[in-house]
């Protein structure tokens, strides 16, 4: 190999690294934007809000005047909710504007008479599919409970795990956003109503909600 190709490929090594870091960082960054802010405004409200605009669309900056986030703030929670098939992305011609819409329409009341535990009990959730004909996306259980979707993600990867819930996708964006519809595993799907109290099951719910918590 000639030094001018080991010169080449030294570079572009380099310059694949600097992007890889790069990414790495921004998505840190963008986390932590996530998790420090949800005591401004959370991640219910913001659905809420968006909800209540008059066409049903906002940009980042109708969101950073409304709750007083930075401009990379409030992209980091828009994304966030975008990346986890809350909403789906609109774009201008030129794509040089985001703006972002539900992915589905709010249709049902939330106001169900759930547990006073600070997580989602399994008598919760099975209350929540009831309300929702037995087939719930992470919209409705961030409006039911009013929990983070992050801390709704780690509980319903415990149910999955558990073989209460399944997670089915429904792409969008081109790819970009993979919707979570969540259904109910068998004996569940059957006969909900006999599983309404699950003790040891909730009591792993109160451990992965601290630790999440924790490590926010």
């Amino acid at each position: 190999m000639t030094m001018a190709k080991i010169i080449v490929l030294g570079a572009l090594f380099t310059f694949i690294a600097l992007i890889v870091l790069f990414a790495i960082g921004y998505y840190r960054k963008s986390t932590k934007a996530v998790r420090d802010t949800q005591s401004i405004v959370t991640d219910k409200e913001i659905i809420e809000f968006l909800d209540s605009q008059p066409d049903k669309i906002m940009d980042s900056k109708i969101l950073m005047a409304e709750f007083g986030l930075s401009k990379f703030e409030a992209g980091s929670r828009l994304n966030h909710l975008m990346t986890h098939g809350v909403f789906k992305a609109l774009s201008t011609k030129g794509g040089l504007v985001r703006y972002y819409t539900l992915v589905k329409p709010i249709e049902n009341s939330y106001d169900l008479e759930l547990t006073d535990d600070a997580f989602m009990t399994v008598e919760d959730l099975l209350l929540i599919f009831k309300h929702n004909d037995y087939q719930v996306s992470l919209q409705e259980l961030c409006l039911s409970t009013g929990l983070p979707v992050k801390v709704l993600l780690e509980e319903m990867k415990y149910f999955e795990s558990e073989k209460v819930v399944k997670c089915l996708y429904k792409s969008s964006n081109g790819g970009m956003t993979h919707q979570k519809i969540y259904t109910l595993c068998e004996p569940y799907r059957s006969n909900p109503d006999q599983f309404m109290e699950l003790k040891d099951v909730n009591f792993e719910l109160e451990d992965i909600f601290n630790k999440v918590k924790k490590n926010s």
